[in-house]
């Protein structure tokens, strides 16, 4: 462990951040945008709470929150006239508004179902020209993909307070980390959605040619729950942006790539929001990450705190397959799983949370 120079990386942090009169300070505001992909149909949003203060920990983030973080509802259960919206829209702002500095609600409307994919793009194009520092995307039910909540309410407070290193440019924050090559499998491993993919992938990256995900080119986390820095945003113009919503949202084009012949939208890849959900595991490369994401755990340009939550056991088989080089480790973290430890606990006792911010 280096440990002489985190000492250095802490000490400079402290002196970076002494306080300085009132007068030189300047105005505060937000560095960071949660970016909701939300339906609101018994939708629970209540562990937005959470980057408040979290019922089993201490510490109240309440400051930080309402001065540095805002939230933006991208809609995307819209079938509803203009009086419904701005109903829901004064909703949402009368309930959120006390516990962040702004909150926003912008609806998508889809040609076809887009998901994720049309709400976080719409926001790019939306605000390419101002960004923050630094973006969340997330769905409205993130507990469900990222089970230790810890993980994400502290990548928040950290990144809007300017606490995460520069070479943190990307962190996907969800649980389950997807290996398309299929490690261990005795029995053959086969990738059925392969055409579809790269169809899709030549469209979106404007390429000629396409990663194999079978051959292991392509592997990275499931179900887009990450943060982004605004530079990373930036890597691509405002145009790739455009096209990829167009593509997604705008237009059914992406539907039509997943049919062989003719322009079909075929109903159960409407059901499956079958084109975004291929898509998952392209977000990464268009933030400027590698074809094939480490584990958090294993990605050196992370803070520890963001890399010793929410490891999966297969993360375990990996290195007793060697696979963490020779004499490789993996950080496992066990414990008494009941009372207020356990994950479904803790999840039930933030949904319980009610009233004003603490």
């Amino acid at each position: 462990w280096p440990l002489v120079e985190a000492l250095k990386r802490v000490n400079a942090l402290r002196a970076s951040r002494e306080p300085q009169p009132e007068s030189l300070r300047a105005p505060v505001t937000p560095l960071l945008d949660i970016v909701l992909c939300y339906c609101g149909r018994g939708e629970r949003i209540d562990w937005l709470r959470g980057f408040h203060k979290l019922p089993w920990r201490n510490e109240n983030r309440s400051a930080s929150t309402t001065t540095r973080v805002a939230l933006r509802f991208y809609h995307k259960c819209g079938a509803m006239g203009d009086e419904q919206r701005e109903e829901e829209t004064s909703k949402l702002k009368d309930e959120w508004s006390d516990y962040f500095h702004t909150v926003e609600v912008r609806y998508v409307d889809d040609q076809v179902r887009a998901d994720d994919c049309s709400a976080y793009l719409a926001y790019i194009v939306d605000r390419y020209d101002d960004l923050p520092e630094f973006a969340v995307f997330l769905h409205a039910d993130a507990p469900e993909h990222i089970p230790s909540v810890d993980l994400l309410m502290d990548a928040v407070f950290a990144a809007s307070r300017g606490f995460l290193p520069k070479e943190a440019g990307f962190v996907h924050l969800a649980h389950n980390y997807v290996r398309h090559d299929c490690p261990g499998n005795r029995t053959g491993c086969k990738d059925p959605d392969a055409p579809e993919v790269a169809r899709l992938w030549r469209k979106v990256f404007h390429s000629s040619i396409a990663p194999t995900r079978l051959e292991g080119h392509m592997n990275g986390y499931c179900c887009v729950q990450f943060l982004v820095r605004r530079e990373r945003i930036r890597l691509r113009t405002k145009q790739f942006y455009v096209d990829a919503l167009n593509f997604f949202g705008d237009t059914a084009e992406s539907y039509y790539e997943l049919f062989p012949v003719g322009k079909v939208v075929w109903t159960p890849d409407t059901r499956g929001r079958t084109p975004c959900q291929l898509a998952m595991y392209f977000w990464h490369v268009i933030f400027g990450e590698d074809l094939w994401l480490p584990r958090r755990h294993r990605d050196s340009r992370l803070p520890l705190f963001i890399r010793m939550l929410n490891i999966e056991a297969e993360a375990a088989l990996e290195a007793q397959r060697g696979e963490d080089g020779a004499g490789g480790r993996v950080i496992q973290f066990t414990g008494d799983n009941t009372g207020s430890e356990d994950t479904y606990y803790r999840l039930q006792s933030l949904f319980m949370e009610t009233g004003q911010p603490p």
